[in-house]
């Protein structure tokens, strides 16, 4: 009676529709689910292939012989099922290779082989053979060379002496090619109008007689190069000029000469350009006869690096000087009477000609002394 009533009640027919509800899903999900199986499976079994470049590697006693002539990457192919494709294009873990073991030197043509690959995949080497040179190794040091144009430093300005480091290297090559080698040469591009010193990491090249590129490793590739760069020197030959300094004795006159009569200068061509005379300092403290005195010279603090000579033999000639209030026309007298009298100096001669010719000149002995008063 109750399950007649429960039978004939509202819920009995919702949890009748909803096992049917449930059947249905069931069913309709069961072809998606078992479609998705074996789409992944179809996916994991689909074959793929995929090409890839990758390094050649030799086996050869490379402590005994070079090899020269083959490529350095080759192409490999290869097919299969795609998750396993798909893991080899990732990991590489295999290469590709030629057995050199057994040959001896000379041109051979050797088939390429490879290690690592799996048997489930099929693969493909191009090329698949290759031409190769075995030549008897050899190994020799050169010094680092330089080349680069001395034009591109600024204007009066010079390229000095380049230096390299290290500034020896080594060669390594077949002993037909390290036979040919001339130089290792660091081809260093100097930027334009440079005016300092520069330094730059350089490759080297090492180069046959004729300039060509040889082919041989260098051991380092690369140096330090140094340029220096400094400013242009010149020389200038200008006239000395003579003066005295010091105190010398107040009755005395003093009168200089010397037989270097110019000197020659160095420097930038800059600072030179504003001189146009030597100064010779002579100190004539102390002296109260004639002498001869050795006088060093200085370069100046105006750019001059270097004098030539570096000495000069000066002759300081003393005389007497008058204390008359008149010091010109005494002087001038006193020069007459010396002429007259002892034949003295060439300069009071001819003060005491110009004398006797306008009456009103002095000696140019007297007039230095004057100057020099």
């Amino acid at each position: 009676m109750n399950f007649n009533k429960f039978i004939d009640s509202p819920l009995f027919y919702r949890i009748i529709a909803l096992a049917f509800a449930v059947l249905l899903f069931a069913y309709t999900n069961e072809d998606n689910l078992s479609s998705t199986r074996n789409n992944t499976d179809s996916t994991m079994l689909a074959n793929a292939s995929t090409t890839m470049r990758v390094a050649l590697q030799l086996e050869v006693n490379s402590n005994k012989y070079f090899v020269t002539g083959y490529p350095e990457k080759v192409k490999v192919k290869v097919s299969g099922s795609k998750a396993m494709v798909t893991t080899i294009s990732n990991t590489r873990n295999f290469k590709i290779y030629a057995d050199l073991t057994d040959l001896k030197p000379g041109t051979h043509e050797v088939t390429l082989k490879q290690s690592g690959l799996s048997s489930d995949l099929d693969y493909t080497i191009n090329p698949a053979k290759v031409k190769i040179t075995i030549s008897n190794r050899k190994t020799k040091s050169f010094p680092v060379q330089f080349n680069y144009d001395k034009q591109r430093v600024g204007n009066n300005y010079k390229v000095g002496t380049p230096t390299a480091d290290p500034d020896v290297v080594s060669a390594t090559g077949a002993s037909s090619e390290i036979s040919k080698i001339a130089e290792i040469v660091a081809a260093v591009e100097i930027p334009k109008g440079t005016k300092s010193t520069f330094s730059r990491s350089v490759l080297l090249q090492a180069l046959d007689d004729k300039g060509k590129i040889l082919n041989v490793v260098i051991s380092p590739q690369t140096v330090d190069v140094k340029i220096p760069v400094y400013s242009e020197t010149t020389t200038k030959k200008v006239p000395v000029q003579l003066v005295t300094t010091g105190d010398g004795d107040s009755d005395k006159s003093y009168t200089l000469s010397s037989s270097t009569e110019t000197v020659t200068l160095s420097g930038t061509k800059s600072d030179l350009s504003g001189i146009s005379s030597y100064k010779i300092s002579v100190p004539i403290d102390g002296i109260s006869s004639t002498t001869t005195k050795s006088v060093n010279l200085a370069s100046p603090s105006n750019g001059v690096t270097i004098v030539q000579p570096k000495s000069a033999k000066v002759k300081i000639t003393v005389g007497d000087s008058s204390s008359s209030s008149n010091e010109s026309t005494v002087s001038s007298q006193s020069s007459s009477s010396s002429s007259s009298n002892s034949g003295t100096s060439s300069s009071s001669a001819k003060s005491s000609q110009s004398e006797s010719e306008s009456g009103s000149q002095t000696s140019s002995q007297s007039s230095s002394s004057s100057e020099d008063e």
